[in-house]
């Protein structure tokens, strides 16, 4: 891998890149495969595809997929970039199928490769054919799953040896010709395909490869070789009815197939592939043999000038007069005929098969020579005869007919003579042939002496008497036939329908004519005309039986010139319509113009040898009974009051034009005629109408020149006014067919002929009428047998023909009628698109402008179904199709779909929608900056109408097809947008929350109206409903619909729009923008605009700064939302926009901020105000701190604002918010408070005088705070300022929240004392306080009264003031009613209770002054409260009290060293009563706390004692030693270690005592 090349340039060792690990390499490749354009990176696809085959770093996978790589080259790689690398590949993947071996699918894939390859560069094999004969032997060699891979492979190389060169021709036929017999199926249907596809339709030995797979055991193999063998004949059958000038394909003339086929079977019949069954050896199978005669048929019917139809014997019987004359005229000594003859009686002698015995029979009719040839095998045409297949027997009778009446009278006579003895066979085949076999021998007996001599009834004829018998007992026995019963003689009745039909087809009947006065039982013309129409009205008969019945009564007029029961014949046939038959209707049709035209018809010719033209020449002119016929018709039947005769008389009247057109009587009655049909078009029935509008057209095809144009005014003035013809109406009138009132309420419609003829007035042809009628309706009825009669694939060529140079008018109509919401227009006009365009895609391309015009004419129409097929054409048309011509129509467009989208009637509104899909995805591929200019004017066109139509609309589904539409176009448009940019953006954040899963808001409603049911309650619920679940939820939905909108299509849209806004774009956006931010509703949109300001503020800043303050108003105003997520995001859009608005603006919306915070008792308003501060903080912090002085007393105040009682997370995200603040712009509490103290002052003393408690009692909390924070350090003039304005608060009514005043005084009192300690201007005194403090004391509100007295407590016991006897002034009263049970406090709460007299206990003992004179005069007082009230109170107040009595001991003055000896029996009876009441508190097992605070007082007792004589007693102490030893087992240490040291004194006591 290092080695290098002279010539390559040196490669830096920075541009160096090493391979990655297989690893990677495996997840990289599927993006390859993926990718188009990988395809087209030359020499890297290369050298990643056979680094992956034969590189170091490789394994199996990655070949595999470097194989599928090579599969996605060949698909998506240019031509001009594939051609060069092509023969690389090829020999790349022929390598790698030698190598792998042992890897199958490996193989498999590289098979299929060099398929693909060779089909996109046929060049590289076009001269060598070794590759596709590698690729035959390895069918039989590889395994059955590779094999599939070559069978792929061969098939995609087909097409490439199309031209093959000539010295490599001759090796591809031994190829094919060598595997169409190998084991495996596949070689041989790989054979086939390269037969087909690599020679000419006249290539003989390809032709006969083909022919072999005919037979073969595969079915596949047989249908692809079908289908390539009778190619040649649909394409002929396409180009007449096409009427293309394009040449039709060839077969191999009939003498050169035939004597290659004779040739190699002579050679076949002595190999191993010879067929044998019993004493005969065919060179073919069959199957095989029998397609070879149909093949030679059809050379042979294209050599006579015909195109070959093999669809049926019958359309094959009618070519036979054609390859008579040719035979006659060409084939005259050539010995093809005779080996074709030889070839087909080789086969039928060993088996039977229908197209066999059909080609033999036929070359016996018209080549006389040959039925010479079977005169002496009688007995072998007999078996065909009896045979149990109705078409054998048929053929073997006409062959035996043919060969039979070629020899003498007597041989005629004796064969006539054994076929009637059979009719009394046992055998029923043998009885059916006979009749058969009798019918067509007398037929073609009379046929043929007819021409030599006439024949008469009466018995003058030449002919032989015994002939003549035996012709008519043959017709008795007849006769007899017809009259058995039907349920097991069914065939025979058709066999004798079909005899006497031959015969009379012929000939006259040799019987009597007869009438209404015959004896019974007698047989005659009459009795047979009778019997036969017995059968054709029964019931009971089956159709086919009667379509055979039918036709013989119609050949029976046509082989006798004057036949004596026509008019009778025809009557009654017309009169035995039945419903529902249309087949026999047609049947019927047949036979009644065969009847009106008598000897005229061209039934009565020889049908092998004679063709229709050559009769009609050869025959007289006489009268017949066409004009009686059509007279009856159009008189009587078609306006018959039953509309199953009127269906019948339609189709009896089209096949009478179609047969009997150039008739005079026709032609006088062409005016009648076309009234006769247009007034069917009208018919309930669909068949009725279809038959009619067939009949129009005829009647165009064969009217004159000067009958033309009266026609055509009278249709025109028909269809367009809509009349239909008057009916009378009888008691037996149906008026609506069984079942149709179910499926059609509306009847009959002419709507279909209206639009075809208001497209032919459009064009100024209203002629044209007729041709579009030709091609409207095309029933499935028209595929039968006898539809197909009437030949109307040539006359919608000819109608296709004439208005083809009307397409750019016809086009654009017809087009959008192919999707009309009736089936029945729907389907007439696809048969005239059909038959009108040859390329449907070239034709809509051509003429797309014309189109969409004339749709966007119609998508407005006031009938409904005009705008449903409209929107339906509009679907189709823009699929895949470019617009490059019609881009100025689109805003047009556009515009009406997007109505159309909001119409009355629902198919429309679905058909719209289909319709904007497809336009949607049009206009999102051309408004694309790739499209160059193009794409530019798309979308200044497109874009513009949308923002106008859609987004503006009242409809949603309008406003979301829309959206969706420009979302994507946004995407693609890149810099193309800038126009639209200011109403784009505006209108996807308001469509943000438009398009909210309406789920979303349905729950976020419920949310909220439970939430505002919990706030309706009292004010005491209100704090447990902002701390609910409820509230919670709301929190978390409204976060996620936030975060949710902001990654949906329209935020990201949005967010790409970005890139793309300059100043110019600003100026038009901002006050759209501005007013959505105002009045913008959903939280979607709300958060959508501050999240695209603040994107805004990175991208374009300087741009912005202009308009920072309206967009920073707008938010300020929306901070006021009541959704919380809405005002953190409008708060973090203001915190980012401080960074480009200008300074003023920051300081008006502080100053704004607070006012809202001071003058707004609104929680959400203040977290707000809070919430953007922060985001001010966090954004642009040094901004912050320039404007300081105004947010930091703010943050200050608002960080001692009042916490619920009950606290939960939203409570303590609300308090950090502001602290959070104090932090970020403070270097710490101290310090800030000391720096911004003047300004902090400022705010608090103006909040203490609002008019809102909340703000008084937070403004005392933060006093507080200034207090302990700063201590001593709060001094002049601030303390005093604080401190007179915190009395000044004192003043007034009692208010909820006051006890905050108190608290803060007696923080200020405390932390400050050294300052207020000393007398200086302007500050209050401690005396002042303490006055204001007792005052409030007094008040009789009991918790605003306890909090006054703890606060006078505290600063009476730190500045040692002797306030006693105003204390006990209060207390004392309620604390000697405590034991009263009369006491009047009964509506006071224990706990309250309990709460005072703690209190009243407290602060007694902090008041206890020092002074002598007060403790002299209520000592005694107070020291049996407490001792009386120690042992009758909870353990609460046990505890306070004896707090309290440690201080009383502590501060009284006889309790010192030198006056206890002045009070001794003084202090002797206090100690003594205080040990006797605590000694049981010693005990207490409960509380640890009452034990503790007793031994503390005790010990206090004792040491103060102690060393005093006498004051102690000896009892006392042991009573006192036995309370302490119990205690030495206290579960609390201290306790344990406490009186263990006390004991210690009171046991050496006691033992000096002693």
């Amino acid at each position: 891998m290092e080695q290098r090349v002279d010539w390559m340039p040196v490669t830096k060792p920075d541009h160096k890149r090493r391979p990655v690990c297989t690893r990677i390499r495996l997840k990289i490749f599927p993006f390859f495969l993926r990718a188009r354009d990988a395809a087209n990176v030359f020499p890297s696809c290369i050298q990643v595809i056979f680094d992956c085959l034969y590189g170091q770093s490789t394994n199996a996978k990655l070949k595999n997929m470097a194989v599928q790589f090579v599969h996605h080259v060949c698909l998506n790689c240019a031509d001009n970039k594939f051609t060069p690398v092509a023969p690389v590949l090829l020999s790349g993947m022929v390598k790698l199928i030698g190598e792998a071996t042992d890897e199958a699918k490996l193989r498999n894939l590289a098979y299929v490769a060099v398929g693909k390859i060779v089909r996109r560069a046929p060049q590289l094999v076009k001269k060598d054919v070794a590759l596709v004969q590698k690729f035959f032997d390895a069918m039989s060699k590889e395994d059955p799953e590779t094999r599939l891979g070559v069978q792929e492979s061969l098939s995609l190389m087909a097409d490439a040896f199309k031209d093959i060169d000539p010295s490599c021709q001759s090796l591809m036929e031994a190829l094919i010709m060598q595997n169409i017999e190998q084991e495996q199926p596949q070689s041989r249907l790989m054979s086939v395909q390269y037969a087909r596809a690599v020679f000419s339709s006249d290539h003989i030995p390809s032709r006969y490869i083909l022919l072999l797979a005919c037979g073969d055991t595969k079915e596949d193999v047989r249908v692809e070789a079908m289908k390539a063998l009778h190619i040649a004949q649909t394409k002929e059958k396409e180009i007449e009815k096409n009427s293309t000038k394009l040449p039709a394909p060839k077969l191999p003339k009939f003498h050169d197939m035939m004597k290659y086929i004779s040739e190699k079977g002579s050679l076949r019949v002595k190999t191993q592939n010879k067929y044998v069954i019993g004493n005969y050896t065919l060179p073919f199978i069959p199957a095989t043999y029998e397609e070879m005669i149909l093949y030679l048929h059809m050379c042979l019917s294209q050599d006579s000038g015909q195109i070959p139809d093999m669809e049926s014997l019958s359309t094959m019987q009618t070519q036979a007069p054609g390859i008579a004359k040719y035979i006659r005229d060409n084939l005259q000594g050539d010995n093809s005929i005779q080996t074709y003859f030889d070839f087909i009686k080789a086969l039928l002698s060993a088996v039977s098969g229908s197209s066999a015995m059909y080609c033999l029979v036929e070359l016996v009719a018209i080549a006389p020579e040959m039925a010479s040839q079977i005169i002496s095998q009688t007995d072998w045409m007999k078996n065909y005869m009896f045979s149990s297949k109705d078409d054998l027997k048929e053929f073997g009778s006409q062959m035996y007919a043919v060969v039979i009446c070629q020899q003498s009278k007597d041989v005629i006579k004796d064969s006539m003579e054994e076929l009637m003895k059979n009719l009394n066979h046992k055998g029923f085949e043998v009885q059916m042939g006979s009749v058969i076999g009798l019918g067509y021998l007398i037929g073609q007996y009379l046929n043929d002496r007819s021409h030599s001599c006439t024949m008469e009834v009466d018995g003058t004829s030449k002919i032989e008497d015994e002939i003549k018998s035996i012709i008519t007992t043959c017709l008795q026995k007849f006769a007899a036939i017809l009259l058995l019963p039907t349920e097991s003689n069914v065939s025979l009745k058709m066999a004798a329908c079909l005899a006497l039909g031959e015969i009379g087809r012929n000939a006259p009947l040799l019987l009597p004519s007869g009438g209404g006065d015959d004896v019974e039982g007698e047989i005659t013309k009459w009795s047979i005309v009778t019997s036969l129409l017995k059968i054709l009205k029964s019931g009971s008969e089956p159709n086919k039986v009667k379509e055979k019945c039918v036709m013989c009564l119609g050949y029976l007029c046509v082989g006798e010139e004057n036949f004596p029961h026509l008019q009778k014949v025809m009557e009654e046939i017309m009169d035995s319509v039945q419903p529902k038959q249309f087949e026999l209707h047609m049947t019927t049709g047949e036979a009644l113009v065969c009847a009106a035209q008598g000897r005229q018809s061209s039934a009565a010719r020889d049908l092998w040898t004679e063709s229709e033209e050559d009769y009609m020449n050869r025959v007289s002119v006489k009268k017949t009974k066409v004009e009686w016929y059509l007279e009856s018709l159009l008189n009587k039947y078609l306006v018959s009051s039953n509309p199953h005769l009127r269906q019948a008389a339609c189709i009896w009247l089209l096949a009478l034009t179609k047969t009997c057109g150039p008739d005079p009587a026709v032609q006088s009655k062409l005016s009648q005629i076309q009234g006769a049909f247009m007034r069917l078009l009208s018919e309930n029935d669909d068949i009725t109408q279809d038959i009619a509008s067939k009949g129009l057209g005829l009647v165009y095809e064969i009217c004159t020149p000067e009958q033309k144009d009266s026609l055509v005014s009278e249709l025109v003035d028909t269809l367009m006014t809509g009349k239909r013809a008057k009916h009378d109406f009888k008691g037996d009138t149906t008026v609506f067919e069984e079942g149709s009132l179910g499926k059609s309420p509306d009847g009959g419609s002419l709507s279909t002929y209206k639009e075809l003829c208001a497209i032919a007035n459009d064009l100024n042809q209203p002629d044209l009428i007729y041709k579009f009628m030709h091609l409207a309706n095309h029933n499935a009825m028209w595929n039968s047998r006898k539809g197909a009669a009437f030949g109307f694939s040539t006359i919608a060529s000819q109608a296709g023909e004439q208005l083809r140079p009307y397409l750019a008018q016809i086009v654009p109509r017809l087009y959008r009628y192919q999707f009309d919401p009736n089936p029945k227009i729907q389907q007439a006009m696809s048969s005239i698109w059909n038959a009108l365009i040859q390329d449907n895609k070239d034709a809509v391309d051509k003429f797309i402008s014309q189109i969409l015009y004339d749709l966007n004419k119609n998508l407005t129409s006031t009938q409904w179904r005009i705008r449903e097929s409209s929107c339906l054409a509009v679907n189709d048309l823009l699929r895949g199709r470019p617009l490059d011509d019609v881009v100025d129509q689109l805003p047009e467009l556009w515009e009406n779909c997007l109505r159309v989208r909001d119409d009355i009637k629902e198919s429309v509104r679905n058909a719209a929608d289909l319709a904007c899909r497809s336009l949607s995805r049009a206009s999102i591929k051309i408004c694309d900056i790739n499209y160059g200019k193009l794409g530019e004017k798309a979308t200044r066109l497109v874009m513009p109408c949308l923002l106008k139509h859609s987004l503006q609309s009242s409809v949603s589904e309008v406003r979301a097809i829309g959206l969706s539409t420009m979302l994507k176009i946004s995407k693609n448009a890149g810099p193309l947008l800038k126009p639209n940019i200011p109403v784009l953006v505006t209108a996807l954040l308001e469509a943000v929350s438009g398009l909210e899963p309406q789920v979303l808001n349905y729950f976020s409603l419920q949310v909220s109206s439970n939430q505002k049911d919990l706030e309706k309650l009292d004010s005491a619920r209100i704090a447990a409903s902002r701390m609910s679940p409820m509230m919670e939820t709301v929190n978390y939905l409204d976060s996620a619909r936030i975060a949710a909108s902001r990654m949906s299509p329209m935020m990201e849209t949005v967010n790409y729009c970005v890139q793309y806004i300059d100043s110019d774009v600003l100026v038009e956006l901002v006050p759209r923008l501005t007013d959505l931010i105002k009045s913008g509703i959903g939280i979607g949109t709300k958060a959508g605009c501050s999240s695209f300001v603040i994107q805004l503020v990175h991208h374009c800043p300087q741009d912005l700064t202009p308009h920072a303050g309206k967009l920073m108003s707008a938010f300020l105003a929306g901070l006021s939302d009541r959704n919380s997520s809405v005002r953190k995001t409008y708060a973090s859009a203001l915190g980012h926009l401080i960074k480009v608005a200008k300074d003023s603006s920051v300081e008006k919306l502080i100053i704004k901020l607070k006012s809202w915070y001071l003058d707004k008792e609104d929680e959400a308003a203040r977290h707000a105000c809070g919430l953007t501060l922060q985001s001010m903080c966090h954004q642009s912090q040094d901004i912050m701190k320039r404007h300081a002085t105004q947010a930091v007393p703010l943050a200050f105040f608002a960080m001692h604002e009042k916490k619920p009682e009950i606290e939960d997370k939203s409570s303590k995200d609300n308090m950090s918010v502001w602290e959070e603040i104090w932090l970020e712009i403070t270097p710490g509490t101290e310090a800030g408070i000391r720096l911004y103290l003047q300004e902090i002052m400022v705010l608090l003393q103006t909040s203490i005088d609002s008019q809102s408690w909340a703000t008084k009692a937070q403004a005392a909390d933060a006093m507080s705070t200034v207090a302990e924070k700063l201590k001593d350090k709060l001094g002049p003039p601030h303390l005093g300022n604080l401190l007179s304005t915190l009395l000044s608060g004192l003043q007034g009514r009692i208010w909820t929240g006051k006890e905050t005043l108190i608290q803060a005084i007696d923080t200020v009192c405390c932390y400050c004392k050294e300052n207020l300690s000393k007398e200086t201007e302007g500050q209050p005194s401690i005396e002042k306080v303490v006055d204001s403090i007792m005052k409030e004391s007094k008040k009789e509100r009991l918790e605003y009264k306890l909090e006054a007295l703890k606060c006078t407590g505290n600063i009476l016991e730190e500045y040692s003031l002797d306030r006693f006897s105003d204390i006990w002034q209060i207390v004392q009263p309620d604390l000697s009613k405590a034991g009263n049970k009369n006491d009047d406090e009964d509506d006071i709460k224990p706990e309250m209770k309990q709460k005072k007299f703690n209190c009243y206990f407290e602060i007694l003992g902090q008041s206890w002054p020092l002074t002598v004179t007060t403790q002299d005069e209520f000592g005694s007082k107070f020291s049996d409260l407490l001792l009386m009230s120690l042992l009758h109170n909870t353990w609460k107040i046990q505890v306070t009290i004896l707090k309290s009595l440690f201080k009383f001991i502590d501060r009284y003055h006889i309790f010192q060293k030198d006056k206890i000896l002045l009070h001794k029996a003084v202090v002797q009876g206090l100690t003594n009563r205080m040990l006797e009441t605590m000694i049981p508190c010693l005990g207490n097992i409960k509380f640890t706390v009452i034990r503790h605070e007793t031994l503390s007082t005790t010990e206090l007792l004792i040491n103060k004692v102690i060393d005093v004589d006498g004051i102690l007693s000896s009892d006392m102490l042991s009573n006192v030693q036995d309370a302490l030893s119990a205690m030495s087992g206290d579960s609390s240490p201290e306790l344990q270690d406490k009186s263990h040291e006390l004991l210690k004194q009171i046991t050496v006591k006691i033992s000096t005592m002693e």
